[in-house]
């Protein structure tokens, strides 16, 4: 075989799949048994798609056998083996046939190791029937704060406090990151030794003799050498401890300062940060070590494991020295001659190191025995975006040494402008990036547009692609994250517009999912309320069950059974009911499929939803649309969000050595005192530039025929600065859609309000926003905590409620969604305005009513609170998020009809209920 090593570069839309599948059959028309070729993805999706295309092909060879010029083009797209068109023809029947009785081993790499867990399990203490599923948080904090001991607790209440912003849960998260890290971790990287001393004294001693030599030459002290403790004089200093002399500080520049105090200050400070930074990192390693003796614990209770986790299990078994691990490679090296990979950039170091073995057995014999083993991989550098997971890119240069080469440099995905466009973008400053050439004859559209308000400005520009006859579902809205997927459906969805969130969301948020579940606890608990929300749910008017229940009480029926009727009955046929009815089939009770329902991990299902797309730039990693608008973040990332870096060996895979990050300017004066830790800051830091390179990379390359960006204007901090993006256009805009025949709905954007009388009580805050909480199933218990807040302040203000009574009242009604420190919280944020100063004062200006709707065009839209009296009125409307311009905006619009309607003056206020709470008035 001429290339039997070999890893091929592929820039999005270059056709790596394409690549791969023919790689495959290559092997098979060289006499490779479909068995021994091992070919691993990262996604079942991409499996799937890999299986089912090598297929087709195959069958595509076997029908146009005897077709030479079909053959021609098969030998055309295999390379140059030797492989002519009479071999391909004589060796395609055994082929196909061997192909369909042999067993594949086309799966994801996470599939592999659970295969070779399965098979040796009992060396980990890990029992055969394990489960997959994504860890329980909530669960492992449990036990993790049960196991603390009284000395452990002390030491998690000084790492809050270190932590103070966050808490608890921020400790638990950088608990959580490194365990994508641990194999790697040695006990040593968090507990060294130090050189004992009380620096803090010593930078204090030195600091006074500074001070004398100001003082006996200026008669008094700088007001930056005022200090009497250490905390003090870190806060004074930080203006001119980073000089390389005092002098050269223009406050000192005329003082002769003894040099020797400003080197002694210098090398006490970083004592006492190297001290400080000790002590951390001993304190935290302590907690690391309960989190994963609570995290193995939560396995071990429920028998399942976490994907890490199983990779995990792997390398520890292989790590074990009273395992076998060269009999374990001996026997999958003797099935498996070929591996072939895809998206290789994102394999983590412990992927890496499982592989690592099979791989260098198979280059370690190219050349005694060619063709008879292989290996390839393919993958894209540019689109390595899972570095806080794992991943490292360097292992795409690591494993690359002694093989071939090759760069895919033609796009077959995207129209000509948005190629150009991203070349033109990313060439300098992405290293070793290569302009792609363009193979689609379209020409596309390409918009860089800055906006003072992003989501009003995205909004108009999706109206406008709707008139002009796209179809909802061929636009896709690409965001930074999870929270602004939220955000902007909300915001797009008041506007009427019709959304899909694509988010890592629970398939229980589904809507009919929903239902299903309150039905089958009407069955278990009898209580009416379950069955009114099953209706409810789904939309429909309640109707008797009794004959229908006479069927489903049966004992033997299981809960499939139930729910496979109760779909047939009511005709509920989505592909995320269908999951869950597959689900259901694991659980023998009722009970048992309500008591693990929480729980279950499988994701929701967005086909079955039509409409515009929103979705993270992380989630659209390997996928392609018709239509992209990506929008920029609100507010940027710290370089080193988890407080914790790494300094990597000139490998860039081995981890030297951990540091701490503390603060801006703590870190800005630790980086002049201490070398290494700036050399470890300023690698981290170019390290997450890449990561957002990237992650702009993949966001520009989704494209097919039209991509609009956003960028805001008073955004300082602006993902698009990095590559340097301004204003432009590229193409013609109506030129490059493709309309659909089918009628759109365009939603109404002016506001009408013909007369006084549509200002009426026509619905309440539940029952408007009901549609909405529905339709977000990403963060419904966001959505059912400000319904809550509502229907609170509305019984406080109209009833006078007691918190006591309230709470009830709330817990009956959203206990299902939330907590009772949720609810809680929401009487405290009620509180909080009854307390307001100002917002008394509004209510006493007139008639207060609570959640008053009106009509506008036939559409409805809710007050939160009128305050009305003869001569004006006032509005205030709640919000549990943090302020956002778009609410302003909303705002006015609500002043402005409810101007045109009552013919008064208006004031308009919104009250965030965030902290400690405040009122703002819009003007």
């Amino acid at each position: 075989m001429d290339k039997a090593l070999l890893c091929v570069s592929a820039s999005a839309g270059s056709g790596k799949t394409y690549k791969l599948v023919w790689r495959y059959i290559e092997l098979l028309f060289l006499g490779a048994k479909p068995s021994s070729i091992l070919t691993l993805t990262f996604t079942k999706k991409a499996a799937k798609e890999m299986e089912e295309r090598i297929i087709k092909e195959i069958q595509s060879i076997y029908r146009h056998r005897n077709d030479d010029n079909f053959i021609k083009k098969v030998e055309s797209n295999i390379d140059n083996n030797g492989i002519l068109v009479k071999q391909i023809q004589e060796r395609i029947s055994f082929i196909y046939q061997s192909f369909l009785k042999e067993d594949l081993k086309i799966t994801t790499i996470d599939a592999f190791f659970q295969k070779i867990l399965r098979s040796l399990c009992w060396y980990v203490g890990v029992e055969y029937d394990f489960k997959i599923k994504q860890d329980n948080l909530e669960v492992i904090t449990e036990n993790f704060l049960k196991l603390l001991s009284n000395e452990e607790s002390k030491e998690v209440l000084e790492l809050c406090y270190e932590k103070r912003e966050q808490g608890l849960q921020s400790v638990l998260r950088l608990c959580e990151f490194l365990d994508f890290f641990k194999e790697m971790l040695d006990e040593s990287l968090f507990v060294s030794s130090i050189f004992k001393g009380d620096y803090e004294q010593e930078a204090l001693a030195y600091a006074r003799g500074i001070q004398e030599s100001y003082y006996a030459q200026k008669g008094e002290l700088h007001e930056q050498l005022k200090f009497d403790d250490f905390m003090t004089l870190l806060s004074k200093c930080e203006t001119w401890i980073l000089k390389e002399n005092l002098r050269e500080y223009r406050g000192f520049s005329k003082i002769l300062f003894n040099d020797e105090d400003f080197i002694g200050l210098k090398k006490a400070i970083s004592g006492v940060f190297l001290e400080q930074e000790t002590l951390y990192l001993q304190r935290f390693y302590k907690v690391f070590k309960v989190y994963l003796k609570a995290k193995e614990q939560y396995y071990a209770e429920n028998n399942l494991l976490s994907f890490n986790a199983v990779s995990s299990k792997v390398y520890k078994l292989l790590s074990n020295k009273n395992f076998p691990k060269d009999f374990l490679y001996f026997r999958l090296d003797s099935v498996i001659s070929h591996i072939l990979i895809d998206e290789f950039q994102d394999t983590s170091i412990l992927q890496y190191e499982i592989l690592k073995p099979l791989i260098e057995e198979i280059k370690a014999g190219i050349g005694s025995r060619q063709f008879l083993r292989s290996f390839f991989y393919v993958g894209d550098i540019k689109q390595s975006i899972y570095r806080f997971r794992g991943g490292n890119p360097e292992l795409f240069k690591i494993a690359s040494k002694q093989m071939q080469q090759e760069n895919m440099k033609k796009n077959y995905r995207s129209a000509r402008h948005i190629v150009e466009f991203v070349n033109a973008t990313f060439d300098g400053k992405i290293e070793g990036f290569i302009p792609q050439i363009p193979m689609i004859e379209k020409e596309g559209y390409v918009r860089v547009c800055g906006c003072e308000v992003l989501e009003e400005e995205v909004y108009l520009s999706i109206v406008k692609m709707l008139e002009y006859g796209v179809n909802p579902s061929d636009i896709t809205l690409l965001v930074f994250d999870n929270k602004s997927v939220v955000e902007l459906a909300t915001f797009l969805q008041e506007r009427g517009l019709r959304v899909v969130m694509d988010t890592s969301t629970k398939l229980i948020f589904h809507n009919e999912v929903r239902a299903l579940i309150q039905f089958l606890k009407f069955l278990d608990t009898k209580n009416p309320m379950f069955q009114k929300e099953f209706f409810m749910l789904l939309g429909l008017e309640e109707e008797s069950l009794e004959e229908f229940l006479k069927t489903v009480n049966n004992p033997i029926n299981n809960p499939a059974e139930i729910l496979l009727s109760l779909m047939q009955k009511f005709g509920i046929a989505s592909l995320s009911a269908k999951r869950f009815l597959e689900v259901a089939l694991e659980f023998a009770t009722i009970k048992e499929l309500l008591d693990g329902v929480e729980t279950l991990q499988e994701e929701i299902v967005s086909s079955d939803f039509s409409g515009i797309r929103i979705m993270t730039i992380h989630k659209s990693k390997g996928l392609e649309f018709e239509n992209v608008f990506i929008i920029d973040r609100k507010s940027s990332r710290n370089a080193i969000s988890n407080g914790l870096f790494f300094d990597f060996g000139d490998d860039g895979v081995s981890i030297k050595r951990i540091f701490k990050y503390d603060n801006h300017k703590r870190s800005a004066i630790r980086m002049s005192l201490d070398e290494n830790y700036k050399d470890a800051f300023l690698k981290e830091k170019d390290l997450a530039k890449k990561d957002l390179k990237n992650q702009l990379y993949v966001a520009l390359t989704r494209a097919k025929q039209t991509m609009q960006i956003f960028y805001g204007l008073k955004n300082s901090q602006s993902a698009f600065e990095e590559i340097g993006l301004k204003d432009e256009e590229r193409g013609e805009f109506i030129k490059s859609l493709e309309p659909t025949n089918s009628k759109i709905v365009i939603p109404e954007s002016a506001f009408e309000y013909p007369h006084r009388a549509m200002l009426e009580n026509l619905g309440r805050q539940e029952q408007i926003q009901v549609a909405q909480k529905e339709a977000l199933q990403g963060d419904i218990q966001a959505l059912s905590f400000g319904i809550a807040l509502h229907f609170a302040m509305e019984q406080k203000l109209k009833n006078h409620l007691e918190d006591a009574l309230l709470l009830e009242i709330l817990r009956n009604k959203e206990g299902f969604y939330l907590s009772q420190k949720s609810l809680q919280e929401i009487l405290k944020k009620c509180n909080l305005l009854l307390k307001n100063h100002q917002f008394n004062e509004i209510l006493q200006k007139g008639s207060v009513k609570c959640e008053v709707s009106f009509l506008s065009n036939g559409r409805q839209k809710r007050l939160d609170l009128l305050v009305e009296n003869e001569e004006e009125a006032f509005i205030i409307d709640y919000k549990s998020g943090q302020p956002n311009s778009a609410y302003e905006i909303q705002m006015r619009e609500y002043m402005q009809s409810v101007t045109m309607i009552l013919k008064k003056r208006v004031y308009g206020y919104i009250f965030y209920t965030q902290d400690s709470g405040r009122l703002v008035k819009i003007v």
